[in-house]
């Protein structure tokens, strides 16, 4: 007994700890390591899996209703639905959870005495949208590839949108919707289709220019939307125009324009504008 006493009582406090406890301090710290190390990873694949951040999203919906607001400012001419639709409409795209379920789809519709604000606002509000990225929107010009090979428009604007959202533009404005070979048009069922677009976290802001002089502003946004359907229907399946009927027919008309229809809103004349110089 004597012995064991002694030998007891050379021990020291730590390692007669270390007996009680079963653990060693190198234990412990290799514990202590080894939860630091799980937390690390779960922060990291945390911010791999779910890179949504709120907080971006805020700041992007808040500079597009700082570039809306100076578009109301600059452009006095237009009505005040205009900026409410368009202003609500795509801040609720922006605000959306992400993934978001499908494109946002704008057409801006115009007279030929509005012709130059119709250009000007749909490129600065597809500008407004994506301004939190700090790049302008794609640009797609109709009236230069009216006389064009319908296929083969169809093949250089498939190429224009997609590559353009692939490298970080998230916004295009696709100019003089109806003077697009007809067929060439039903690349925009890849685009707009509501559940099944190949890009659903951008905005297309479609324009079509109409063949009357003045678009009265009595008229309701039904009205409008009639008016411009009604226009590419003419445009697109009239046998009259060869080009246009190509590839083009009622049917596939009515499903693009299922699609492209979300919103139409008119655009008025702006005195204030210069050819060629928007406000």
């Amino acid at each position: 007994d004597s012995i064991q006493k002694s030998e007891l009582g050379n021990q020291s406090p730590s390692t007669s700890s270390q007996q009680v406890t079963g653990q060693p301090k190198s234990a412990s710290y290799s514990k202590m390591w080894w939860w630091l190390l799980v937390l690390i990873v779960s922060l990291a694949l945390g911010s791999y899996l779910f890179p949504h951040r709120p907080e971006a999203e805020t700041t992007a919906v808040q500079e597009f209703q700082n570039q809306m607001k100076q578009l109301m400012n600059k452009y006095q001419g237009q009505d005040e639905k205009l900026w409410k639709r368009s202003l609500t409409f795509l801040e609720k795209h922006l605000n959306s959870s992400q993934p978001r379920p499908q494109p946002a789809i704008l057409l801006l519709t115009a007279a030929r005495d509005a012709e130059e604000a119709l250009r000007c606002l749909s490129e600065q509000i597809a500008d407004a949208y994506s301004s939190f990225r700090s790049v302008r929107a794609i640009r797609i010009d109709g009236t230069g590839k009216a006389t064009q090979d319908s296929d083969v428009v169809k093949q250089e604007v498939d190429w224009e949108l997609s590559n353009g959202f692939q490298n970080g533009q998230n916004a295009a404005v696709v100019h003089r919707f109806e003077s697009l070979p007809a067929g060439s048009t039903l690349i925009f069922y890849k685009y707009c289709d509501h559940e099944n677009a190949a890009f659903k976290d951008v905005a297309l802001v479609l324009t079509v220019l109409l063949e009357e002089e003045t678009l009265g502003t009595s008229l309701g946004l039904k009205e409008i939307e009639e008016k411009v359907r009604d226009f590419l229907k003419v445009k697109f399946t009239s046998s009259d125009t060869p080009n246009s009927y190509k590839h083009m027919d009622p049917d596939k008309l009515s499903g693009l324009w299922s699609r492209i229809s979300h919103l139409v809103l008119p655009v008025q004349p702006e005195n204030a504008l210069k050819s060629g110089i928007c406000l």
